[in-house]
């Protein structure tokens, strides 16, 4: 039976993937919601900048408009901070997203390696049972000679 002698090694690439792709689907779980939130904070941006328009054509007082402008601008910040949070978000799963990459390439290559060997083990049965078959015959030969 062939043994590859490298084996915890490779399990233990194969278990560094893992962790690494967990926490890449936890990443991308948590881009989606700053993404998210984004969203809802344009959405909310526009619509009170329609309902600032709206009550501008009204004639509402300066001092309720005001209130509207002043939210408008708070809303802008928070929009600002949101984008930061989602590009730190974006850049951290970049990163772990390389590192999957970089993971998967090292045990792929432990794999090759084993099967490599595996072939080459195979291949060193088939001509040791050959050779063992051959000398079965000859020794058959010279037996009936």
């Amino acid at each position: 039976m062939y043994q590859f002698k490298l084996e915890p090694l490779l399990n233990h690439r194969r278990y560094q993937e893992e962790v690494l792709q967990k926490e890449l689907a936890h990443l991308k779980r948590r881009l989606q919601s700053e993404l998210d939130q984004l969203r809802n904070l344009k959405n909310r941006k526009r619509q009170n900048l329609q309902q600032l328009q709206t009550r501008q054509k009204k004639g509402r007082p300066a001092s309720e408009l005001k209130l509207y402008v002043d939210f408008i601008e708070h809303l802008t910040a928070e929009m600002k901070a949101q984008r930061q949070k989602v590009m730190e978000a974006q850049r951290r799963f970049d990163s772990t997203h390389q590192a999957v990459i970089a993971a998967m390439k090292k045990r792929k290559a432990l794999e090759k390696l084993k099967e490599k060997g595996r072939r080459a083990y195979g291949q060193t049965q088939l001509k040791k049972e050959r050779d063992l078959l051959d000398d079965i015959a000859g020794h058959r030969f010279i037996l009936k000679s």
